[in-house]
């Protein structure tokens, strides 16, 4: 296998990683919302832990999704271009 294939396996498997990633971070809000919609914290220690988890795991996946489609994309170009 080339490098190019090798490249468009990790991408195809990164992005459903980083899509399960922002759904979880979604799921984890919801399960905090109150019955008026808004997000309760037990604690600060507690809000400032989930601000820092989600917002890494937020950053992280839209990075992966972005580099994955990058993978993906010059892989394409490559392949059409030869």
């Amino acid at each position: 296998m080339e490098d190019a294939e090798i490249v468009l396996m990790f991408s195809l498997l990164i992005i459903p990683a980083a899509i399960w990633l922002q759904l979880w971070v979604k799921n984890r809000r919801e399960k905090r919302k109150n019955v008026l919609g808004e997000e309760e914290f037990e604690s600060t220690a507690r809000a400032l832990f989930s601000i820092v988890i989600e917002g890494t795991a937020i950053v992280g996946g839209l990075i992966m999704i972005i580099m994955g489609s990058g993978g993906v994309i010059k892989y394409i170009l490559n392949f059409y271009a030869a």
